[in-house]
């Protein structure tokens, strides 16, 4: 909980600063000049970019929780009142630092909220364009980074002990826009 009598509530300016500096799409396009040797295999690129995503929430929720905002504490008290709560509000936030901090995006376009669900969409992915700037369009077209975002959602779930089903129900390849719904299992 926030110690000081001043209410938070936006984000830490330095943890958006370090999540973009060690999971923006620099970075990204860093690690895949790094791993891949020429183009890598279906099972070679699914297995990097869901690594990447985990990574990349564990640390978005290592920080989050080192900076609250009062956002964050009222969903956390609430939560203790009403547990029905929990999902998907909780981990949502986390997904919501994770995306606020690398995409260029003000929020996070949120499509369904609720007990039912959690339907997001990602219109401007800087993960995608780096993608294509390191591995071509051909590529970044077959959306292995799909595997990312999957990947931090259900490490987001998983952080607050929800097992989940994730689909993506619109590509940016298709539709110019990644959505992704998340249901309880």
């Amino acid at each position: 909980m926030n110690e000081t009598n001043e209410h938070v509530f936006d984000l830490s300016e330095d943890m958006v600063n370090q999540l973009e500096k060690e999971f923006g799409p620099d970075a990204l396009g860093k690690e895949m000049a790094s791993s891949f040797e020429g183009k890598p295999d279906d099972a070679a690129a699914a297995q990097f970019f869901e690594n990447f995503g985990r990574r990349w929430m564990t640390r978005s929720i290592e920080l989050g929780e080192q900076h609250p905002d009062r956002t964050f504490e009222v969903l956390q008290e609430c939560a203790e009142e009403i547990p029905e709560l929990r999902f998907p509000f909780l981990p949502q936030r986390y997904i919501e630092i994770a995306y606020l901090s690398t995409q260029p995006i003000y929020t996070v376009p949120i499509s369904e909220n609720g007990v039912t669900g959690l339907v997001f969409k990602m219109p401007f992915c800087d993960y995608f364009k780096a993608v294509q700037e390191s591995q071509g369009e051909e590529f970044a077209n077959q959306l292995h980074c799909k595997s990312t975002c999957v990947a931090a959602c259900e490490k987001a779930f998983e952080h607050f002990g929800q097992d989940v089903n994730i689909g993506m129900d619109s590509t940016m390849t298709d539709d110019g826009v990644c959505q992704f719904s998340i249901r309880k299992a």
